[in-house]
């Protein structure tokens, strides 16, 4: 269980520098570049996803038996899954509320995808390979 716990503080910290990333970018692509928030979103959720990745790979799913190169094609599927469901929602608040509430929305919508995008990390691409080599004793 204490492993469990420091997985998830590490999911916490790893996954909160990559949304500040994905956030930064949303704004800065926003406010300064003058995008759209729902075609700067992928923009800066791509610049997050690089924060992501390493430090999930370094911290939080550190045991993983896949190499880091397998690890990155599984991760960005996850990733891309969980970042479709925030892109979908993230329009449809968008379409409701209007670009103005883009901030507030992303916030929300991050933090209903955030626990999909764990268990696909824990149980899928980072999950331990398990050794299914019998012994021929």
């Amino acid at each position: 269980m204490k492993s469990l716990s420091k997985q998830g503080l590490w999911f916490v910290v790893v996954g909160s520098a990559a949304a500040a990333t994905h956030f930064s970018c949303l704004v800065l692509l926003v406010q300064y570049a003058k995008l759209l928030p729902v075609i700067a979103n992928p923009m800066a959720f791509l610049c997050g996803f690089v924060v992501s990745f390493t430090g999930h790979y370094r911290f939080t799913f550190s045991q993983t038996g896949y190499t880091w190169l397998q690890a990155l094609w599984r991760w960005f599927c996850s990733s891309l899954t969980g970042f479709a469901l925030n892109q979908i929602l993230f329009m449809a608040g968008i379409n409701w509320f209007g670009n103005q509430a883009y901030w507030w929305l992303w916030f929300i919508v991050t933090a209903i995808v955030m626990v999909l995008s764990f268990l696909l990390g824990k149980f899928w691409a980072f999950n331990e390979k398990v050794s299914h080599e019998t012994s021929h004793d």
